[in-house]
């Protein structure tokens, strides 16, 4: 089937155009399926209706980032949005995964590059895994290439660095074009039900209780960044 006409077949299901579409859990065959390019194969109009509908199913489900193949598609696109604000009289500056606002975007065939030596260890859930989360690690600073969809239809490339939490979205989504999941890159013994997550939200503890092994044990209590070692450090 030909892609745009797949696409249409995924948006035409849902009752409204006010409605999400349906997010794919894993073991669906399109969460391990190779993406294409979306430029040439949409044409503008469809393109903005698909990613009015991802941005609708991202925001109910609701989460920070959704990919293409998580509605279906083999396609290069994915949303990703973080409403996040620190309480009030909390300190940013003073968030362990460096968490900060994002603001909604569409990203076209993204690029991700590590960058530094340190990895962040934090739990991670996904919207095609409803209901767990894992340990994993992620490269706290990575160069983004993409184009990007504006609102007014037209693209632009971008080229830019990002850190932290949004460094981690972008990770996860972009993963997912690749026929990852979060949970492939898990520290082993880490998956929990996320009812337990209050259980652990030091590492140190989950170390302790779920008996993790392997670099994440050199994490010492409220600590959750590890530099690399040599062997495998990437260079700016």
């Amino acid at each position: 089937m030909d892609i745009a006409e797949l696409t249409r077949r995924i948006l035409d299901r849902r009752p409204t155009p006010q409605s999400p579409l349906r997010i794919m859990q894993a073991g669906h065959p399109s969460l391990r399926h190779e993406t294409i390019a979306v430029q040439d194969r949409l044409d503008p109009q469809q393109l903005g209706e698909l990613v009015d509908a991802m941005v609708i199913t991202m925001r109910e489900a609701p989460g920070v980032g959704l990919a293409a193949p998580q509605v279906g598609l083999p396609l290069q696109l994915v949303v990703v949005e973080d409403r996040f604000a620190a309480e009030p009289g909390e300190d940013a500056d003073d968030d362990l995964h460096e968490r900060r606002p994002l603001p909604l975007r569409a990203l076209l065939s993204p690029r991700l590059d590590p960058l530094g030596d340190e990895d962040v260890y934090a739990y991670e859930g996904c919207l095609s895994v409803d209901g767990w989360q894992s340990i994993v690690p992620r490269s706290r600073r990575v160069r983004l290439r993409a184009q990007e969809l504006s609102p007014d239809g037209t693209l632009r490339e971008v080229d830019e660095e990002h850190i932290g939490w949004t460094a981690r979205i972008l990770q996860h989504e972009v993963d997912h074009l690749h026929t990852t999941l979060c949970h492939d890159r898990m520290v082993p013994r880490s998956y929990i039900d996320a009812d337990y997550m209050s259980h652990y939200e030091d590492l140190s503890e989950a170390i302790r209780r779920l008996g993790l092994t392997g670099d994440i044990t050199r994490l010492g209590p409220g600590e959750v960044v590890l530099r690399r070692e040599p062997s495998s450090a990437q260079a700016d």
